[in-house]
């Protein structure tokens, strides 16, 4: 290595800017895979807490609003698509107990560090539960 560099004809030089430009380019892609795995662990609490909140109520009423915007103030935007197998009562997202029901959280990034390239991303969680309230 010491013997390119003390080269005089600069191949040595072109070695080494090639080497610098691609560790740079590797450590740009492990800092983007780094930050999608902790995106990716925020949302999982995210979905968890959320999915808690309605299957202890057994709807997708008030707690589960009240909660998700606790949520949104400790953590960042995020897209939320909930569903239920079975509603007891539609226009309440009443799921009857024993039925699943279902929390998707969804956030759209993009991946850092191109330059003007922008490549979108949108990354999604989904969790399911049984719901723990029986409606009469």
């Amino acid at each position: 290595m010491l013997k390119k560099l003390k080269n005089k004809r600069g191949e040595g030089y072109v070695d080494m800017c090639v080497g610098v430009i691609v560790f740079v380019m590797i450590l740009v892609i492990a800092i983007n895979i780094f930050s999608f795995i902790t995106l990716r662990i925020e949302m999982d609490q995210i979905a968890d807490e959320l999915l808690e909140t309605a299957t202890y109520s057994g709807c997708f009423g008030s707690d589960f609003w009240a909660r998700d915007t606790e949520l949104l103030g400790q953590y960042y935007y995020y897209g939320i698509d909930y569903d239920a197998d079975e509603y007891f009562n539609a226009s309440y997202h009443r799921v009857q107990l024993g039925h699943t029901m279902r929390v998707t959280v969804s956030v759209s990034t993009y991946v850092k560090g191109l330059g003007v390239f922008k490549i979108p991303i949108t990354l999604r969680v989904t969790r399911s539960g049984l719901s723990q309230k029986y409606w009469k």
